[in-house]
């Protein structure tokens, strides 16, 4: 919002701030409640796979590389979620101790 902000006329921001003070709070909690949440988690690459990315974006027409790795992210885990047992049904089964992988030769 900040960015957004900044590029506003200053006619314009001075109205905005006069919106915000005017503003009744719980009329703004309601606001707020209505509102999409978004998380700004980062998730760091290598410079290498992000050039990868970017490459693979543009062939395929997509307009940011980080809207395609977003969609492929969602898909991904809808798919995990599907195979993977319940986690309701988890957290009641008693822990198992972790098996160490034996890997055959």
């Amino acid at each position: 919002m900040k960015k957004r902000f900044a590029k506003l006329s200053k006619s314009e921001q001075q109205r905005v701030e006069a919106w915000y003070h005017e503003q009744d709070p719980r009329e703004f909690d309601d606001v707020m409640r209505r509102a999409s949440s978004h998380s700004p988690d980062v998730i760091r690459l290598p410079s290498r796979l992000t050039a990868t990315l970017k490459k693979l974006a543009k062939t395929k027409g997509e307009p940011e590389y980080q809207l395609m790795v977003t969609r492929w992210l969602k898909e991904r885990v809808q798919k995990e979620a599907r195979t993977a047992p319940k986690l309701s049904e988890k957290s009641k089964l008693k822990k198992e101790p972790d098996l160490k992988r034996q890997v055959s030769k």
